[in-house]
C-alpha cells in the first residue's frame, strides 16, 4: 500500500465530509468501503484519532451551515 491511496482516501474522506450528508466518521468510512478503498487503509485511517477528531468535526460545520 502506499502513501498516495492512503493521501486519496484521507482527502476523499474530508470530501464527504464536506457535502453535509454525514454526521460522523464511521458514515464515511462505510462509503469508502463501497467505493472501493482497501480495508486496511481505512483502518489505517480510523486508527489516527486526530483525523477521526477532524473528519467528524467537518461533517458538524457542514451539516450546521446547510
Amino acid at each position: 500500500m502506499s502513501d498516495d491511496a492512503f493521501f486519496e482516501l484521507r482527502n476523499r474522506a474530508y470530501e464527504l465530509a464536506d457535502t453535509g450528508r454525514f454526521r460522523r466518521w464511521e458514515e464515511i468510512a462505510g462509503v469508502l468501503d463501497t467505493e472501493g478503498f482497501l480495508v486496511p487503509l481505512i483502518t489505517r485511517l480510523q486508527d489516527d484519532k486526530l483525523a477521526v477528531m477532524m473528519i467528524d468535526r467537518c461533517c458538524n460545520q457542514a451539516r450546521s451551515s446547510f
